[in-house]
């Protein structure tokens, strides 16, 4: 079951908290270990890449169908446990005193389940035949990092613990409205690739019945 006492706040309330943090403590973004830019990079590249590659999907061959099928559906349930995750890293940075000691776990966790979403997302090129394309390559050297990143445990230990040991909530809500903005993105990455997987279902639903 997802958790929601984060989202509960609503997307309004999360864009409020995001400006006012940047106006109100920009002298805390230097400290960042992991940055908006790194959470959210991976997968404005990634979008940019299934966008440009829906046309070829919807319109793929009767043999192909089937394939790409199943690498979207694979692809959909990672993007999932990913969402999973980093909405039990919103929740516990905000209400778990504790979370520090979890950390190092936690980014290992993240970094795993990165690392699956990169070969669902090489498995989906693969069919495709795009792996080489330049735009490809750069959206999963992006993903590549980010999950590096986290599976060094370093960084996101660091953050964590700035977070809890500041001793105020501001600090703890910057960290759970940059997570979320990095969610947000992979969002709206799986709901694009439920779309593509729908209407290519419906093709080949068409295609049965004719």
């Amino acid at each position: 079951m997802r958790s929601t006492n984060w989202k509960s706040i609503g997307v309004g309330a999360v864009v409020l908290i995001a400006i006012l943090l940047r106006s109100g403590s920009a002298a805390a973004q230097p400290d960042q270990a992991i940055s908006e830019a790194t959470l959210r990079e991976p997968w404005n590249q990634q979008l940019a890449v299934l966008q440009s590659l829906s046309g070829s999907i919807t319109a793929a061959n009767a043999d192909s169908r089937s394939q790409l099928g199943d690498a979207l559906a694979i692809l959909q349930v990672a993007l999932g446990e990913f969402e999973v995750q980093v909405d039990q890293v919103i929740d516990r940075v905000l209400a778990d005193a504790q979370f520090a000691f979890a950390a190092a776990e936690t980014s290992q966790a993240l970094s795993a389940q990165l690392a699956e979403v990169h070969a669902r997302f090489d498995a989906l090129y693969a069919v495709l035949g795009v792996q080489e394309r330049a735009d490809v390559r750069a959206a999963q050297a992006s993903l590549d990092t980010l999950q590096k990143i986290l599976q060094d445990k370093m960084h996101f230990e660091r953050d964590v613990e700035r977070a809890l040991g500041s001793g105020t909530r501001q600090q703890r809500v910057e960290l759970a409205t940059r997570w979320w903005n990095g969610e947000e993105r992979a969002i709206a990455v799986k709901k694009l690739v439920a779309d593509l997987r729908e209407t290519l279902e419906g093709v080949s639903g068409n295609a049965r019945s004719n």
